[in-house]
Order: C-alpha cells, then sequence, then structure tokens
C-alpha cells in the first residue's frame, strides 16, 4: 500500500485492493486590514494581522475501490462534531505551521445498492487552521 497521506487518523492511500485519495485541493490565506477616514485624503490602511489559512478539497469514497463510504464519512463527522485538532501531511510535508480542524464537509451521495447501502459518495471538507494560545 502507498500512502499518500493523512488528516488525523483518515489516510489517504492507493493500493491494489483499496483506493482512497483527494482532488481539487485549494489553500487560502488572507490578511486583515483596518480602514481610517482622512479629511480630503485618501483613506489609510493599517495592517492588524492575518486571518485563519484555509484548505478545502473532495474525497471520493467507492466500495468499488474497497472503501465503505459510510464508515468513512462517519470517521469525518466524528472528527467535525468533535473538534478535532489534526494535522495534514502530504508525502513527507506538513501543511500549514498549525494543526486544522473540520470546518464543513458537504456530502454528494452518489450510488446506492437496491438495499439502500451506500456504494459511492464524494465528500467536500473545508478545513480551518487551529491556532493554539
Amino acid at each position: 500500500m502507498a500512502t499518500i497521506g493523512t488528516l488525523g487518523d483518515i489516510v489517504f492511500s492507493v493500493s491494489r485492493k483499496t483506493a482512497m485519495t483527494f482532488d481539487n485541493m485549494k489553500w487560502d490565506s488572507s490578511v486583515r486590514y483596518a480602514t481610517h477616514d482622512r479629511h480630503l485624503k485618501d483613506v489609510l490602511l493599517e495592517f492588524t494581522g492575518t486571518d485563519a489559512d484555509t484548505i478545502s478539497f473532495s474525497i471520493y469514497f467507492s466500495v468499488f475501490l474497497g472503501v465503505n463510504p459510510m464508515q468513512e464519512i462517519t470517521k469525518l463527522l466524528d472528527a467535525e462534531r468533535k473538534g478535532k485538532v489534526m494535522r495534514l501531511i502530504i508525502g513527507s510535508k506538513t501543511y500549514g505551521k498549525n494543526k486544522w480542524v473540520i470546518e464543513k464537509t458537504s456530502k454528494d451521495l452518489e450510488k446506492f445498492d437496491n438495499k439502500g447501502n451506500l456504494l459511492v459518495a464524494k465528500v467536500s471538507i473545508s478545513l480551518k487552521a487551529y491556532a493554539g494560545r
């Protein structure tokens, strides 16, 4: 099995029997400025700090690729609802200077069998940088 990366205990990997990878990763950073109005002059901008970085990506879960979609969705929901703080590692690189929390998940439940079992799902995940005190 070739491990591509991890988000906490969620492992992105590919092997002969399973494939669980991510797609469309986007990393956003921003800063804050205060605007001060001045009489008969241009406004004055004052740098006030950085906002928390965000990362978003999609994961495709399929029983046809050896992954139980509902089990993996439950794992993500558990981490999201408990506010679990996790590292995002891809290859040998740790992303961000801090750890991450799952801020939002959006689940496209794409295919079911005739017994109502989820076969295929695509989950979009939004992470937010978590800075300790």
